[in-house]
């Protein structure tokens, strides 16, 4: 049905329950409740500024889930506010707190992370108040939460060497109370004399956010198995300007290989007339024949691309980049490749409107899946493929005359075939405001009730959005489970919140018009799943399964135009009111 498409510990929640009681008498933190979740409040999340004094955890820990995740903004908000001040690490530390609260409530999201990296950044206020105590709780996260007891140690070491002076008495106590404890656990030698010759890097887990990205990708990569004597197939650059036209600003460019290869990133600053430079050197690779030496962009800070031999099996690819330009790094497999996405301001932040304030919506992009010869599913003569191009071209006229002034963009016009790379990179470059990917459902076994879902992209241990999202990436559910938690970190909280209510309001909408014509049709609701169209995409962006071509019922309803145009009837109206900021 498809097309072509960890950190040191992965985030598994039963290695997580254990390790996390044995952490709280190791470290002296709390043991978090893995248990039952709790009911859930599907209504808006409250915009509420964050009380003087913010509910404990007992507290939080009991409150509707929508309104945990409004003190998580709100807190998030203000530490971004104050972050040159006290109140700015408190106001992190809290933010922190109220994410590793969520991650127990939505075990399929990325709130660690994120709480990972609000500690992160108050850790980095080595002069403020409260920037010591927030390292101790990031060892804690580490040991407790992720259950990886050699970051924490690692964490715990360095804050050790970092701070000093008798304001920091009894947090490095605790920090060398803890070394002491997961002794058992220290790291190499090599990694401490690391620390020891400067601890005061960057991040205190002993490397860059792009440092772990990168080791959880070469881990992934020389885990395959296959490696050896990879060919760059292909370098395909989306949105590179056009001679005259404006620079779009979000550039993507895409290396194809025909097997997995191994690569390190590295970065050279700017040196009199040579440019800033990012650089990927491939183990074992070569490059094809039609791979051109050099590529003039000119876009989104990204000026060229050179491809030569660094030193004999190792192919150099070199980007020459602005020094404003901002980069993005990742792999998607069947077939590999490594893609990058260049920009000048970094990856967008879409804020989540609050409710009843309008919602931006001066273009949307609408992709109607698969196309040429990736049919996608199949059945009874129907083609999926098909079937959402018409889709696609009935939303989009509905939304002209409900939106006359919003710029509607279809990825495909035609019954062609357009890369999953291609499709984002599209909506980016185009400065979409949404993007709405369209397919139609199917299942390998018979269907007795099918129905609609949407979903958003964010990690996932639910075994049918898994099988699902192979499927659709046109790749192994091993792979898609392998990629999900270095893929999940490409997009931030705020804009999965963002996509989340695009997602609520289209869900409703499309189920509401075909109900029209099948009363029953189940609602299989919002999900998570990591589809590869929706990666890196810079705004809210969403995957809507409108019914099962494999479910006869559906099947049948969609080879009428009039259930085809109640479906669009209902993707448009989701878009109406999420403009509308409901």
């Amino acid at each position: 049905m498809g097309q072509h498409g960890a950190p040191r510990a992965p985030f598994r929640w039963d290695r997580v329950t254990a390790l996390a009681a044995v952490a709280a008498v190791l470290l002296g933190a709390p043991a978090c409740d893995h248990g039952e979740e709790r009911p859930e409040d599907s209504g808006p999340a409250r915009a509420a500024e964050l009380p003087v004094d913010p509910p404990s955890d007992d507290v939080a820990q009991a409150l509707p889930l929508a309104e945990l995740e409004g003190h998580y903004r709100s807190a998030a908000r203000r530490a971004l506010e104050h972050e040159t001040t006290a109140e700015g690490v408190e106001m992190a530390r809290h933010a922190a707190r109220f994410a590793r609260l969520l991650a127990l409530r939505e075990r399929d999201g990325t709130w660690l992370a994120t709480s990972r990296r609000h500690l992160r950044e108050a850790s980095r206020r080595r002069s403020l108040a409260g920037a010591c105590d927030s390292a101790v709780e990031l060892a804690r996260l580490e040991a407790g939460d992720a259950g990886d007891l050699e970051a924490a140690y690692l964490v715990a070491y360095r804050t050790a060497r970092r701070f000093s002076g008798e304001q920091h008495t009894s947090c490095l106590a605790e920090a060398r109370r803890i070394t002491a404890v997961l002794d058992a656990h220290r790291p190499s030698s090599a990694e401490l004399a690391a620390i020891d010759a400067d601890p005061n890097a960057e991040d205190p887990t002993g490397g860059t956010e792009a440092d772990s990205a990168d080791s959880q990708m070469e881990r992934w990569a020389r885990g395959r198995g296959d490696l050896g004597s990879a060919l760059i197939e292909s370098i395909a650059v989306y949105g590179a300007p056009e001679r005259g036209a404006p620079d779009p600003g979000v550039v993507r460019v895409v290396l194809r290989f025909d097997k997995v290869a191994v690569f390190r990133r590295s970065e050279l600053p700017e040196e009199g007339e040579l440019p800033r430079r990012v650089f990927i050197d491939l183990e074992q690779t070569t490059s094809g024949e039609s791979v051109p030496r050099a590529t003039t962009v000119g876009g989104a800070g990204l000026q060229r691309i050179r491809v030569g031999t660094f030193e004999p099996g190792t192919t150099r690819v070199v980007f020459d980049l602005d020094a404003d330009a901002r980069y993005q790094l990742f792999i998607l497999t069947d077939p590999y490749r490594v893609v990058v996405d260049f920009d000048r301001s970094g990856p967008g932040e879409p804020v989540p409107t609050p409710e009843g304030d309008r919602r931006r919506l001066a273009t949307i992009v609408l992709d109607p899946g698969h196309g040429g010869n990736d049919y996608g599913a199949r059945a009874e003569g129907l083609k999926e493929s098909i079937l959402t191009l018409d889709i696609a071209e009935r939303v989009e006229a509905l939304l002209a005359r409900r939106l006359p002034e919003t710029r509607v963009l279809l990825t495909r016009r035609r019954d062609e075939l357009v890369s999953l790379d291609q499709r984002v990179a599209f909506a980016n470059a185009a400065g979409a405001d949404v993007f709405v990917s369209l397919h139609l459902n199917a299942a390998d076994d018979p269907v007795e009730h099918g129905g609609v879902a949407t979903f958003v992209l964010d990690t996932t241990d639910d075994r049918q959005a898994l099988s699902l999202a192979a499927r659709e990436n046109g790749t192994s559910q091993r792979e898609v489970t392998g990629l999900q938690t270095i893929l999940a970190s490409l997009h931030r909280q705020e804009q999965l919140v963002g996509s989340r209510a695009l997602a609520e309001l289209v869900q409703r909408g499309a189920l509401a018009g075909c109900r029209r014509t099948l009363p029953d049709l189940p609602d299989r609701g919002v999900k998570s799943a990591m589809f590869y169209v929706l990666v890196g995409a810079r705004m809210p962006a969403i995957l809507l399964e409108g019914s099962f071509l494999t479910q006869p019922r559906e099947n049948r309803a969609l080879a009428t135009p009039q259930y085809r145009q109640a479906l669009a009837e209902g993707v448009a109206e989701g878009l109406v009111r999420y403009g509308r900021g409901e």
